[in-house]
């Protein structure tokens, strides 16, 4: 029988909507649309800043740079944080499955990000723990992710359901024993959660 209830966060608690952040900074650089887009959504320097090796000034100099873009540090978050939107549909799941069982986040996310979805959005009142690969120093898919994750939650892998938009991630969770299930839809994860539950 679970009882914790591991969530991603970007495209599945919240959407994520990368034109908002790609198209502003195309615009601003003389770089292709595509290798924004490439640099953007996940790029080396992304990757640095979502495995905590970046403080949020040196990630916004480091993307302008690359990008060839000249944009103070606050217009800078302001896009950043733009990529995201609360998924409202979803709240009253999370607040139904937070009364019986243990609620956690396991996101690859960065600084900023975290910051802005627990700030401005509603979504994580429901959870007790954050494993956070900025925090962590570790990025899904790897499997070392996990296992800290169930280090830290002192839970065996068969007592866990993890939640995730990306297959690969959804795998990954699977290899050490995690059920697993992939996020396409809300009707989809309440299906599929019975069967876990």
């Amino acid at each position: 029988m679970a009882k914790t209830i591991l969530f991603d966060i970007g495209g599945v608690l919240v959407h994520l909507d990368w034109e908002k952040v790609c198209g502003p900074l195309s615009e601003l650089s003389d770089l292709s649309p595509g290798a924004v887009d490439a640099e953007v959504k996940n790029g080396p320097i992304v990757e640095e800043s979502m495995l905590g090796h970046l403080t949020p000034d040196e990630f916004h100099l480091q993307i302008c740079a690359k990008l060839n873009v000249d944009i103070p540090f606050d217009r800078f978050i302001e896009l950043w944080n733009s990529i995201l939107r609360p998924d409202e549909s979803i709240l009253p799941l999370v607040q139904q499955l937070g009364d019986g069982h243990r609620l956690a986040v396991a996101s690859n996310t960065d600084a900023i990000h975290f910051a802005h979805t627990k700030d401005d959005f509603g979504i994580l009142e429901s959870f007790q723990e954050f494993f956070l690969s900025c925090e962590m120093g570790l990025l899904k898919p790897d499997p070392a992710f996990f296992q800290r994750i169930l280090g830290g939650l002192g839970a065996p892998p068969e007592e866990c359901v993890f939640i995730d938009d990306r297959p690969e991630n959804v795998e990954s969770a699977r290899t050490l024993g995690i059920d697993a299930l992939h996020f396409q839809s809300l009707e989809k994860l309440e299906t599929d959660l019975k069967t876990v539950l």
